[in-house]
C-alpha cells in the first residue's frame, strides 16, 4: 500500500482572547472571522488547503516557540506598511535582522506568539548563520 500524501491543514495559534486575537490577526493578513467550535475561530485560508484557527487556551507557554511563520508584502515596498499596521493592531516589534542579502523584523502578536516580516526573500542556499535567519530569524 502506498504512502498518504500528508500536508498541513491549518495553522493554529494560541491566544488568550479569540475576538482580541482575531482583531489582529483579521486586519492584518486580509481575514475575516468565520465559524467559532468551542475554543477555536476559523479565520480562512492562508495557503491553498491550509487555514488560519485561532485557539483559545488558558495560559499561553512561556519561551519561544521552536515554530513560527514568516509573512511578507507583493513587493519591497509594502515592507514598512506592514510594520506600521502591525504595530497598530497591537503588535510590537522583537529584534531586527539586516543581512547583505535580506532584511527582516521579528515581531509579536499582542499574546507574545512570534513571527517575522520579511523585507527582501532570501535566496540563500540553506547553511549556516545567515540562512537560518533568511528562513525566519529566529
Amino acid at each position: 500500500m502506498a504512502e498518504p500524501v500528508v500536508s498541513i491543514r491549518y495553522l493554529v495559534i494560541d491566544c488568550l482572547d479569540l475576538d482580541r486575537s482575531a482583531a489582529f490577526w483579521g486586519p492584518l493578513l486580509g481575514l475575516a472571522p468565520g465559524r467559532r467550535l468551542d475554543n477555536y475561530l476559523f479565520m480562512g485560508l492562508v495557503l491553498p488547503g491550509c487555514e488560519l484557527v485561532l485557539q483559545q487556551v488558558g495560559r499561553i507557554t512561556a519561551g519561544k516557540s521552536p515554530v513560527h511563520f514568516d509573512i511578507a508584502g507583493s513587493n519591497e515596498e509594502d515592507f514598512d506598511m506592514i510594520l506600521a499596521r502591525t504595530l497598530r493592531l497591537g503588535g510590537r516589534i522583537v529584534d531586527t535582522v539586516t543581512e547583505a542579502e535580506y532584511a527582516l523584523t521579528v515581531m509579536a502578536d499582542p499574546d507574545g506568539n512570534e513571527f517575522c516580516v520579511n523585507r527582501v526573500p532570501s535566496q540563500l542556499t540553506v547553511s549556516g548563520t545567515s540562512a537560518r535567519h533568511a528562513v525566519g530569524g529566529m
